[in-house]
């Protein structure tokens, strides 16, 4: 159902773990179901009001684990929008990266607000600073003292999200969390948030006009050498598994659990006193004209693509307003080309194009009608329940770790159940591929 958010009008798309401003109460309900698989309305009206493309795609270890957002008029601002993902792991990471999702805008957007009427000279209006006379963001001890803002309610506000998981009577977070890599826009000025692995990408222009990829945040993985540094000396352990010795993970200090592949998230509380902490690092970007698109996205999409093939996919997308889909299209065939015997992580992305103009990227979508009601497609999600069983009825279950894993984290659970045949289901996905192609 529709969720009020003091972000701006802001939807739920429970099943498919995505939350949408500025939509129509009528337009989606979690009850009977969203027409995701008839998604040209949606896309359309997605494009059209904020320049976003975006999609996720649930992978082979059980249910999406992966959460997106996307908030128009944030906190309050004409034309500031709130873009992220969120990607969740262990038994009950499906919850926390919901939880996340749905608390994270409202709390970043309640600060800010409350921020602005404590101190109206904060600098948390980007575009009134921008426009302000007495300061220029070209002069570096400006930007620092924006960035500086920014970055102290960032901190607060997700030091706030998990210390509400932690206290949170229906989520056990001892070995479930969530990354985060969020994004606000406010005419030229980006600010980045980033908990964990999953990654934003710049798309702009070198001198020669090539469109190239800029990293803006840093995957916070445990080998890093400041993460290291402080993980050891909390006690913790780092160290890759033989059956995947290009993943480092975080260890408890006197038993080989969890495993978690990042060095920051939030929840997984059994690791918050040996080196796991929930702070995000902070950026901020001056847009320039040469700057096209945003990629926001989770680890399913980066371990198997590099910045310069996600560039490349999205910007030659024939339509933008469906170019995460076709991002993780490709991610998912990288994934069964580059990693055989692995099970396909979860994908998600957001696509924010920068600019209204069409030159690069064509024009927007044509109009639409609606599609017809699709039929309720949420039903009941799974859910590990105490001893690691599951309920039968509800098919393919989440699992800690089945032969070369690459999952964010391995925690010693029982097996619950047998994987479908990789080689079946490759091979399947590979016709259905060839017969669109």
């Amino acid at each position: 159902m529709p969720i009020p958010c003091s972000c701006g009008s802001f939807l739920s798309l429970g099943a498919m773990g995505i939350c949408c401003s500025k939509a129509a109460a009528g337009e989606l309900d979690d009850e009977g179901g969203f027409p995701w698989m008839h998604d040209d309305f949606f896309l359309h009206h997605l494009w059209n009001d904020a320049r976003v493309s975006m999609h996720t795609k649930q992978g082979w270890k059980g249910a999406n684990q992966d959460a997106m957002t996307v908030c128009q008029d944030f906190a309050g601002h004409k034309g500031q929008i709130f873009c992220g993902v969120f990607d969740g792991h262990g038994p009950l990471g499906r919850e926390v990266a919901r939880r996340v999702r749905d608390t994270l805008p409202t709390k970043l957007s309640s600060s800010l607000k409350l921020k602005t009427e404590e101190d109206p000279s904060s600098n948390t209006n980007l575009d009134s600073f921008g426009k302000s006379d007495s300061t220029s963001l070209s002069d570096t001890s400006d930007e620092n003292q924006l960035l500086s803002t920014w970055k102290n309610i960032f901190l607060k506000t997700f030091e706030d999200v998990d210390e509400e998981l932690r206290q949170h009577p229906g989520i056990d977070c001892i070995c479930s969390g969530a990354t985060a890599v969020t994004v606000v826009r406010q005419g030229d000025h980006l600010l980045i948030a980033n908990l964990g692995d999953s990654r934003a990408v710049l798309c702009t222009r070198d001198s020669k006009d090539r469109l190239i990829p800029v990293q803006l945040t840093t995957d916070l993985k445990p080998d890093l050498p400041s993460e290291l540094a402080r993980i050891l000396n909390c006690k913790g352990r780092v160290f890759a598994m033989d059956d995947e010795p290009d993943v480092p993970r975080l260890w408890l200090p006197d038993q080989d659990a969890p495993g978690l592949a990042m060095a920051r998230a939030f929840g997984d509380f059994c690791l918050k006193n040996h080196g796991l902490i929930c702070t995000p690092e902070v950026y901020y970007r001056k847009l320039s004209e040469k700057d096209e698109f945003l990629v926001l996205a989770t680890d399913g999409i980066w371990d198997v693509l590099s910045n310069k093939e996600v560039v490349k996919i999205v910007s030659s997308a024939t339509d933008h307003s469906k170019a995460a889909k076709q991002l993780i299209d490709r991610a998912v065939r990288a994934w069964r080309r580059k990693y055989p015997t692995s099970m396909v992580d979860d994908c998600a992305a957001v696509c924010l194009f920068l600019n209204r103009e069409e030159s690069l990227l064509g024009p927007a979508p044509a109009d639409v009608k609606p599609p017809p009601r699709a039929v309720s497609f949420t039903g009941s999600f799974r859910k590990v329940l105490s001893g690691g069983e599951a309920s039968a009825e509800e098919g393919t279950m989440w699992r800690a770790l089945e032969g070369v894993a690459r999952v964010n984290s391995v925690i010693r659970l029982p097996r619950i159940g047998r994987v479908l045949s990789w080689r079946r289901r490759s091979a399947s996905q590979d016709e259905d591929e060839d017969d669109q192609d």
